[in-house]
């Protein structure tokens, strides 16, 4: 019995010590991986809105109460505003499939981007490919936005133009105006 108690301390020690290490490396390394991934969003909306020089956060309280528009930026060249990037996560699959979508302020569709997602492994993951994304470029946000599907990859597919209907409906809706 005094084995047990003393292997079960010992383990509790062991336990205590290691939660504590990875508590500290966490807290240390938040700042980076936030830093990070905020330098990948503003690469993507350079890409997405290519002839703006800045970019400016958009808050408006429809944004915040919507579930599926996590961000909007509207992208601005000296003064003059060239369109936004609104960041969407439309559910997919494998789960959220975090994408940018960049509409110039014709209401021109410049392109969209996958930030993030856990789509199936040669099926799903085909929305990351350029030939399916360049579909979406040129497109109206005024018109009905649809692509076709990718065969084996009809929900991921399908996601990625609920989230553009999104970006679009939001465009029209709010940011037109």
């Amino acid at each position: 019995m005094r084995d047990m108690i003393k292997m079960g301390l010992i383990l509790l020690l062991i336990t205590s010590i290691a939660g504590l290490v990875l508590g500290i490396t966490n807290s240390m390394t938040e700042g980076i991986i936030l830093e990070r991934a905020m330098a990948g969003d503003i690469a993507s909306m350079q890409v997405l809105l290519s002839e703006a020089d800045s970019f400016e956060p958009v808050d408006h309280e429809e944004i915040s109460a919507s579930s599926m528009i996590k961000e909007v930026y509207a992208g601005y060249k000296g003064g003059d505003l060239v369109g936004f990037t609104i960041k969407v996560a439309p559910g997919g699959y494998g789960g959220p499939i975090e994408m940018m979508v960049g509409i110039d302020a014709t209401a021109e569709i410049t392109g969209i981007e996958i930030l993030e997602q856990t789509e199936t492994p040669g099926l799903g993951t085909k929305i990351t490919e350029e030939s399916y994304k360049t579909q979406f470029t040129g497109l109206t946000a005024d018109s009905s936005i649809a692509v076709d599907t990718i065969a084996g990859a009809t929900v991921s597919s399908e996601a990625v133009n609920n989230g553009v209907r999104a970006a679009a409906a939001l465009y029209e809706d709010i940011l037109n105006n």
